[in-house]
């Protein structure tokens, strides 16, 4: 176990072999594999490695790698916007070259790691992300050795859950609006609820609403989007509301101050509770 007070005490760090134990869950553009990381005194526990298909996967290719199908392809360039690229690259990816393609198979995993260390240490209820891989990101796995957390939208809440959830989602869009973090394609698909908690996952597509001009208009979607699910749950908030508060907190919270003050002390993070 690592004394770094910024991992969790859970996570196995030193002599350890990683096994792979199947596949979680296919998306389109990634699968979600299971790891059972394995230590030399005999404990374990388990891992999720999300795993970004090829873009241009030779015949065989994505079942030689042990994916299940091929990629769909987003409409991504709005999330783009941010990545900050030199001219070249910025053409390759509007015109859809394979340089383009590959650079941005690069680019997704990078932004997913990145955020989620932000968000993680910020203090958002994210999994913590391990390491990155060669197609993918190591991570926390929500669940245990049962099966997964099941996503917000099929884990049947009763309406006082569906509020304590709504309670959660809200706290978390604050920290994550604190760090200038917007997720881009937030829905009860890609919430977690666990033991009593809401985990937030996929990242790939968050922006920083400093460096991506759409990220107001993402955030006010990603309201609209998971507002209508909460309502229906007896649930519901005020989107223009909470949107006023968390854009408030994008430009003029903590983020906003450690910018103008070019401070960039370490968050404490918090340790999560061991599900294994």
């Amino acid at each position: 176990m690592t004394g770094d007070p910024l991992v969790p005490p859970w996570l196995i760090t030193d002599s350890f072999e990683d096994r792979d134990a199947g596949v979680l869950k296919s998306g389109k553009e990634a699968e979600v594999f299971l790891v059972e990381r394995v230590g030399d005194d005999g404990s374990s526990h388990l891992l999720a490695h999300k795993r970004f298909r090829p873009r241009y996967p030779k015949k065989g290719e994505l079942e030689a790698l042990g994916f299940s199908k091929g990629t769909i392809y987003r409409a991504d360039a709005v999330y783009q916007a941010g990545w900050g690229l030199k001219p070249r690259e910025r053409r390759a990816l509007e015109q859809g070259s394979k340089f383009g393609h590959e650079l941005a198979a690069n680019m997704w995993p990078y932004i997913e790691k990145s955020t989620l260390e932000r968000a993680w240490h910020a203090g958002a209820s994210v999994p913590y992300p391990v390491e990155q891989t060669e197609d993918g990101i190591l991570m926390e796995y929500i669940g245990n050795r049962e099966g997964a957390a099941p996503r917000l939208a099929t884990a049947g809440l009763s309406h006082e859950q569906a509020r304590e959830a709504r309670d959660q989602l809200l706290a978390n869009l604050r920290v994550l609006s604190g760090e200038r973090i917007v997720h881009g394609d937030l829905s009860t698909y890609n919430m977690l609820w666990w033991q009593e908690r809401l985990v937030i996952i996929d990242f790939p597509q968050a922006v920083d609403a400093f460096s991506n001009p759409a990220a107001p208009d993402l955030l006010h979607r990603d309201l609209r989007n998971v507002q209508e699910w909460f309502e229906r749950h007896r649930a519901g908030f005020d989107v223009e509301e909470v949107f006023v508060e968390l854009v408030t907190l994008l430009y003029g919270g903590p983020a906003a101050d450690k910018l103008t003050r070019r401070q960039g002390g370490r968050l404490k993070a918090y340790d999560r509770p061991e599900n294994r």
